[in-house]
C-alpha cells in the first residue's frame, strides 16, 4: 500500500482506508488491453495483429470477455450456429467462397430479411455471380486482415498467422464490449472496401 500510495494510485483516508485516485482508476482503466494480450501471450507469439489499424490494437482489451478457440472447427462450428440464429444482419471478412452447405441456409435467411455484408479479396469479386437482394452487399479489399463474423449476438476474430497464413482458431464471443468492437473494425474496412 505504502509503494501504491508514493506513486499515487491510491490514496489513504482518515479513518485508514484507501481508495483509488483518479490517476488510479486510469491506470487500471489502461491496463485491460495488457492484461488480455498477457493472458493470451501464446496466441499472440505466433499470430500478427499489426495489419489492422492502430486503433484497433489499442482497444484489443476489449476483447477481454472473448473465449479463445484454438481449434478451427470449433471456431468454424460456432461461425455457423451464429449465423443461424442471426435475424438481424450478418457480417464477415472471409477469404474466400461460402461453404455449399450453408447455401441453402443463406437463401433462407436471406428471404426472411436478413441483411448480409460480406468483404472478401477484390480478385474472387469477379467470380460472384449478380446479386438480386437488396439484403445482400459484397465488396472487396486487396488483402484479408482477418477472419471475422459478427450479427446482432455474436462473433469471432481470427487473425493472421505470423507467416501470413489466415488462421481459423481465434476469439468468439457475445459480450457488447467484444461485438461492438468487431462491429467497428467491420465497419472500418466496410468503408474502405470497393
Amino acid at each position: 500500500l505504502q509503494r501504491l500510495s508514493n506513486v499515487m494510485l491510491v490514496q489513504k483516508q482518515p479513518d485508514g482506508t484507501f481508495i483509488l485516485t483518479g490517476h488510479g482508476k486510469l491506470v487500471l482503466q489502461l491496463t485491460s488491453p495488457y492484461e488480455f494480450v498477457s493472458k493470451n501471450r501464446e496466441y499472440f507469439l505466433t499470430h500478427d495483429v499489426w495489419n489492422i489499424p492502430t486503433p484497433f490494437i489499442n482497444r484489443l482489451g476489449e476483447l477481454s470477455n472473448a473465449q479463445l478457440l484454438l481449434d478451427a472447427m470449433d471456431n468454424i462450428n460456432q461461425g455457423e450456429k451464429m449465423f443461424i440464429a442471426a435475424e438481424e444482419y450478418a457480417w464477415g471478412i472471409a477469404e474466400g467462397r461460402i461453404p455449399e452447405l450453408m447455401n441453402p441456409i443463406m437463401v433462407e435467411k436471406v428471404r426472411k430479411g436478413l441483411k448480409i455484408k460480406m468483404i472478401i479479396e477484390e480478385k474472387l469479386l469477379n467470380k460472384i455471380p449478380p446479386i438480386t437482394t437488396s439484403n445482400v452487399e459484397i465488396r472487396g479489399i486487396k488483402e484479408i486482415p482477418a477472419i471475422m463474423a459478427s450479427t446482432e449476438n455474436a462473433a469471432t476474430m481470427c487473425f493472421r498467422f505470423n507467416n501470413g497464413r489466415l488462421d481459423y482458431g481465434g476469439f468468439y464471443g457475445t459480450d457488447p464490449t467484444f461485438l461492438n468492437w468487431i462491429k467497428d473494425l467491420f465497419e472500418y474496412y466496410w468503408q474502405n472496401a470497393k
